[in-house]
């Protein structure tokens, strides 16, 4: 776990391929490499490790509120975009999602890690959609739930990569309130007459 944690902080400030074997020894504070080598064969094997421990702990938070039975599925699609911007207004402007940085950096270098990031997509992708298709009748005629998914976790991921670059937390804030304004488009009782 303080392998893969200060690997986390590294690879979050750095980038996977400026993040060395060195200075994740260095900051885990492991003696040498073999300790290193003791849990991971490679580097890649780590930087595997780190997406599946990122997605854990972003899915645990955003799960829960996804999957809350006692609010409606617009309530907590909203409430789910308010956690994604509370996390990078607590983070700063140098916050953006794991995900979207290591795919941004390592899809088209390393297959691994393509697959992996894609796997993490699919699977927020389709809890989305379920909270879309738990809304069944109430969605406009041309609300497609899986289109809709799509483009919720498309825009959420563009906005944190554009909040990181620019380091600008307000943007996140403004396109958050804009997809909840989409969102609400594509429900009837919601969208304007």
């Amino acid at each position: 776990m303080q392998i893969l944690d200060a690997a986390a902080v590294l690879i979050s400030a750095r980038g996977f391929q400026q993040t060395s074997v060195d200075d994740l020894i260095e900051c885990a504070g492991l003696s040498g490499k073999s300790h290193f080598y003791h849990y991971f064969k490679s580097k890649s094997e780590l930087g595997y490790e780190v997406l599946g421990r990122q997605f854990d702990l972003v899915a645990e938070k955003g799960m829960t509120i996804l999957r809350e039975p006692t609010l409606e599925p617009i309530a907590r699609l909203n409430l789910f975009v308010d956690s994604i911007v509370a996390v990078h207004a607590e983070k700063g402007s140098n916050c953006g999602s794991p995900f979207g940085l290591l795919a941004t950096e390592m899809a088209d270098k390393d297959e691994g890690f393509r697959l992996r990031i894609a796997q993490v997509f699919r699977g927020w992708i389709s809890q989305i959609q379920s909270l879309f298709e738990e809304l069944g009748d109430e969605l406009t005629a041309d609300a497609d739930p899986q289109r809709l998914a799509r483009f919720f976790i498309a825009t959420l991921e563009g906005a944190s990569q554009m909040s990181r670059m620019k380091r600008d937390v307000s943007i996140i804030h403004g396109v958050a309130v804009d997809l909840k304004r989409f969102i609400a488009g594509n429900v009837r009782s919601m969208a304007p007459q």
